[in-house]
Formats: structure tokens, C-alpha cells, sequence
């Protein structure tokens, strides 16, 4: 048998197809992308909205846990512990240093720095810090042992 060759108008069109085809199934995958980026968007902005409300919330609860511990009155407890867990609920976790845990400024904030060893390590805290995921809110504040000064002279 002998080959046929396909008419130039036919030829034409196939290659027409093809090209639509193509251009189709790009169209599709940067759909998809773009639909992943706003789903990816979306969850940042809710994110970063919480953690806005709630940074704004957060000397509030420094004052109703200062409240708390001074005033005994189990009213008190119970409304903060529920304050305490709707944070919680929104993502809030608390940054709690050790006494002794090797100071992290990521974390933390070193408000003083005291002569003693070991170097570099948390001598006392001062406040908590706060944090959503690993964006800091607040770094927790503390003292910070150091090698004692050498004074001239």
C-alpha cells in the first residue's frame, strides 16, 4: 500500500488541535496554581489577623493573671483559665523559659544581665512570652547570666 498524505487543510487543523489542546491543559495547571496560591493567601491572612487580635489581647491577660494570682477569689480563676483557653484554642502557645535553658533571642528578650555561670543561660524570668506557629508575638522577658566585667584601671 502506499502512504496517503494527509491533505494540507487537514494537516492544518490537526496541528490547530494541538495547539489548542495545549494551550488548554496549560490553562488548567496555572488555574490550579492560582487557586492553591489564594488557599495558601487565605490562611496566611487569617493568621495574621488572629495573631494582630490577639497580640492586642495579651497585656490584657498579663493584668487578669496578675489579678488572679493576688486576689484568691475563684471567680477570677475560673474567668481567666477560660480566657487563658480560648487563646489557646485560637493557636496562642506561651513561651515559658527554664531557669538554666541556654538563652535563645528568638525567643527570648534579656531584659538584665547578671554575673554567674553557666554563660549564656537564663537566670531568672520576668515575664512569659507568647508565640502563634513560630511567629513570635511576644519574647518572653528575662535575666541572663554573663562572665563577670573586667574594670580597667
Amino acid at each position: 500500500m502506499k502512504n496517503k498524505k494527509t491533505p494540507p487543510e487537514i494537516a492544518s487543523l490537526q496541528d490547530q488541535i494541538r495547539l489548542l489542546d495545549e494551550n488548554w491543559k496549560r490553562a488548567l495547571a496555572d488555574y490550579q496554581n492560582l487557586s492553591k496560591r489564594i488557599e495558601a493567601d487565605k490562611k496566611d491572612f487569617v493568621r495574621f489577623a488572629t495573631a494582630n487580635i490577639i497580640s492586642q489581647l495579651i497585656p490584657t491577660l498579663d493584668i487578669l493573671d496578675l489579678a488572679d494570682k493576688h486576689s484568691g477569689d475563684p471567680g477570677v480563676h475560673m474567668a481567666v483559665k477560660q480566657f487563658h483557653t480560648v487563646l489557646e484554642n485560637s493557636g496562642l502557645q506561651a513561651i515559658s523559659p527554664v531557669i538554666g535553658n541556654e538563652f535563645d533571642p528568638s525567643l527570648h528578650e534579656c531584659v538584665e544581665t547578671l554575673v554567674g555561670e553557666p554563660y549564656n543561660t537564663i537566670a531568672e524570668v520576668t515575664a512569659i512570652g507568647y508565640k502563634i506557629d513560630s511567629f513570635v508575638i511576644r519574647p518572653a522577658k528575662v535575666k541572663v547570666k554573663k562572665k563577670e566585667q573586667i574594670q580597667n584601671g
